[in-house]
């Protein structure tokens, strides 16, 4: 600069010096918080929390689960196709779709509280949340399962570009990301017990299992659901160490 002119006066940056405090540490932390992976997880916990309710309450077998289909079935207002046609074939032959939907319904959710192919995954959640939803139309409220249809979708779509990405190694597109980011492994297994402790004494306190099972129900969704986050939390740190530096 010439001779002369004044120097340009420099003004500190005094909000990069200036620690978060307060509300602004609170939202910042909130927004680090892998919120798809809430989702799925939540959803892979309401499918444990259904497939010991059906358990218990012998839906998974016959003549239980005749008897449940074919009750949707008189009573729902969907087509005619679906309800005497799907329906009916799918209880007629309860003696193989019951045991199958019991699986299929525990398999959906281990895969989804893992984190295991999730953007295939959460899409045959949906699909699998819209029959029943068809099934159900005019028994119960629209959005009951709508929204829930609605998550599994989002989820599915977050997830599926890296799924379907070839330059990642296979391992880590069926893995995902992580749900646990820095969390110490003591953390993880703590966020486990509470997770498991609190969905377990919702179960009860809604007598999820009905009056001859909800103890039970209650103590096999809590713990279940405990035993997965834990297996989550560990299968995270094998995420983290796979994961390219």
């Amino acid at each position: 600069m010439a001779a002369g002119y004044p120097q340009p006066v420099s003004t500190p940056d005094v909000t990069a010096r200036t620690p978060a405090r307060g509300p602004l540490r609170a939202a910042a932390a909130v927004e680090s918080i892998p919120w798809l992976a809430v989702m799925r997880i939540a959803m892979g916990a309401l499918f444990i929390s259904v497939f010991f309710d059906n358990l218990n309450k012998d839906l998974y077998a016959q003549p239980g689960y005749g008897d449940l289909i074919n009750g949707y079935s008189a009573d729902t207002a969907a087509p005619a196709f679906w309800s005497d046609g799907v329906m009916g074939f799918v209880a007629d032959n309860g003696s193989f779709f019951a045991p199958a939907q019991a699986i299929f319904e525990l398999g959906l959710a281990v895969a989804l509280i893992l984190g295991i192919a999730t953007g295939a995954v959460a899409l045959i959640t949906a699909g699998h949340l819209l029959a029943l939803w068809v099934s159900q139309l005019g028994i119960f409220w629209v959005w009951e399962i709508g929204l829930l249809i609605i998550v599994a979708v989002v989820v599915g779509l977050a997830a599926l570009p890296r799924l379907l990405d070839r330059g990642l190694p296979f391992s880590q597109r069926i893995l995902g990301p992580p749900a646990f980011t820095t969390a110490s492994m003591a953390t993880r297994l703590a966020v486990a017990v509470a997770a498991g402790a609190t969905v377990g004494l919702a179960s009860l306190v809604s007598n999820t299992g009905g009056e001859a099972h909800d103890g039970t129900t209650a103590l096999e969704t809590g713990v279940a659901l405990a035993l997965l986050i834990a297996a989550l939390g560990w299968l995270d740190r094998r995420r983290d160490a796979a994961a390219p530096r």
